[in-house]
């Protein structure tokens, strides 16, 4: 039993090492995953209604449809603006490069239409009368969530969501 005590503690060692490593750096690669995935940084993507083969958002919902902007603060602030539809449910919601939600608004928090600035955390940034939204990351992911409500509204749910824009800000 003495000779291999020492073989069970090295053993134990490890394995609670490799558990911690994994623990912290699996949010990371999900979201590294995720970013490769969504397509081009600071620019809107729409995906097409889901069906049983969507598989890019992690259990997507037939009855929603998705729009994602991965940012990259890099690069600057982003200004993201979005036509918030009547009668349904919409949201979008903020990642940081650890699938943190960081920001979340939906239809019941705003009246009209949203635009605010992204920003890294730390970055000086004068944008006017509209919200600064503060990253915790650099890098990260905006989902855009509406709820078709009716598929007779799907063209114009579809409209709306398509004119969501998320782009560098240049103070204007």
């Amino acid at each position: 039993m003495k000779r291999a005590l020492p073989w069970i503690l090295a053993t134990l060692l490890l394995g609670v090492g490799l558990h911690v490593a994994l623990v912290y750096a699996l949010p990371q690669l999900v979201m590294m995953r995720a970013f490769s995935l969504l397509g081009t940084p600071n620019a809107m993507h729409h995906a097409p209604r889901v069906d049983a083969s969507s598989r890019t958002i992690v259990r997507p919902s037939p009855d929603l449809l998705y729009s994602d902007c991965p940012f990259d603060l890099t690069r600057g602030p982003l200004r993201v603006n979005a036509v918030v539809p009547n009668g349904t449910y919409w949201s979008v919601s903020a990642f940081d490069s650890r699938t943190n939600n960081f920001f979340v608004l939906d239809d019941r928090d705003v009246k009209g239409d949203v635009d605010f600035v992204l920003v890294a955390k730390g970055a000086a940034i004068h944008a006017g009368a509209l919200p600064v939204v503060i990253s915790p990351s650099e890098h990260g992911v905006l989902l855009f969530r509406t709820l078709i409500n009716d598929d007779s509204h799907f063209a114009a749910l579809d409209a709306a969501r398509r004119k969501a824009n998320c782009k560098p800000f240049t103070g204007e």
